[in-house]
């Protein structure tokens, strides 16, 4: 087969072209190439003669190409929609919008599905609500995430009357996630029981109502509980009290009235926690029980006194809070 070539060259290379000498062993190669070829030369003007653009070469396309865009088809929709056309409450609903549509302005009817404010409208009861579910919880994409990732990522295209107690229902009992998901609570201690107190005022219940007006630089209230008999004793104290003021207070309104405590029952509070306090009450023959860690149930006598006695002094002192100790006796 042979091949005839065309090079456009101007008059100055031309004539160049035709009295150069052959002279360095690269141009006997490029010469003895363009031997084996049929070409011509032919004059070309200066400004035509303008070097080709190789991106601008494009070859003729052949005849008879495709071109293929491929896109994902979810077949999700299609079960969806044979489904539903089954439901009476889906039907009734889509026949609702399609009579009276300004009775329905938050849903629209979008290729035989109803969205509302452009989401998947299911009834309740859809079967198809457990493979939702199932695919944006348990699945990789959905990671077994928590109640509320869960529930945010289902609200982007899909609503349903019981969908947050559906799916709190179906993350609670997720069995993955009660087997590989630590709990973030500290781990609760073991709750022993106080024991049954026997005789009026030697079991008692200690602490303090605190953030009170200042009255004659007192400002805290101590509260004594009998576990027995349920009945109180109030104190006052400084805002800023110490260890034998506490001490003090407690000998001279319990000690004096009734027996010596045999046991109180108190909070962590740094005063009882003390080796002064603990030391004092070695001495006395008096235990101190701490309430349990996380069960702030044992103290709850106290805590119900609480409300009792705030509430007392609010409906009497809330014109004039300052004067909350004369009514402290009577409460």
């Amino acid at each position: 087969m042979s091949h005839h070539f065309v090079i456009l060259i101007d008059f100055r290379s031309l004539k160049e072209l035709m009295a150069q000498e052959v002279q360095t062993p690269e141009q006997q190669v490029y010469l003895a190439r363009l031997m084996g070829y049929d070409y011509t030369i032919h004059y070309c003007a200066k400004k035509a003669n303008m070097a080709a653009d190789a991106l601008s070469q494009l070859p003729n396309p052949p005849q008879g190409q495709f071109f293929v865009l491929t896109i994902p088809n979810c077949i999700f929709l299609q079960e969806l929609k044979t489904e539903l056309s089954s439901n009476q409450e889906f039907v009734k609903r889509r026949k609702k919008i399609q009579d009276e549509p300004h009775n329905h302005l938050d849903y629209v009817l979008w290729d035989n599905l109803i969205l509302q404010h452009g989401r998947i409208w299911l009834p309740h009861g859809t079967q198809l609500l457990l493979t939702i579910l199932v695919e944006l919880h348990s699945t990789p994409t959905g990671g077994h995430m928590g109640i509320m990732k869960t529930l945010a990522r289902i609200r982007e295209n899909f609503v349903w009357a019981s969908m947050k107690q559906d799916v709190y229902r179906y993350v609670t009992s997720c069995t993955t996630c009660q087997q590989t998901k630590y709990d973030h609570r500290r781990p609760p201690g073991l709750l022993c029981p106080l024991p049954i107190p026997a005789r009026p005022w030697e079991d008692l219940s200690l602490d303090f109502i605190m953030g009170l007006p200042s009255y004659h630089g007192n400002s805290v209230i101590l509260v004594i509980v009998d576990r027995f008999l349920k009945g109180v004793h109030l104190g006052m104290l400084p805002q800023h009290h110490t260890i034998s003021g506490v001490a003090s207070l407690l000998m001279k309104i319990s000690g004096n009235l009734h027996v010596m405590p045999r046991s109180l029952v108190s909070d962590r509070d740094p005063l009882f926690v003390s080796r002064f306090w603990q030391e004092l009450f070695k001495l006395s023959g008096t235990k101190l029980h701490m309430s349990s860690t996380y069960h702030p149930q044992s103290d709850g006598k106290i805590k119900a006194m609480y409300r009792v006695i705030e509430q007392y002094l609010r409906a009497f002192m809330h014109q004039r809070p300052s004067t909350w100790e004369h009514f402290l006796l009577w409460a």
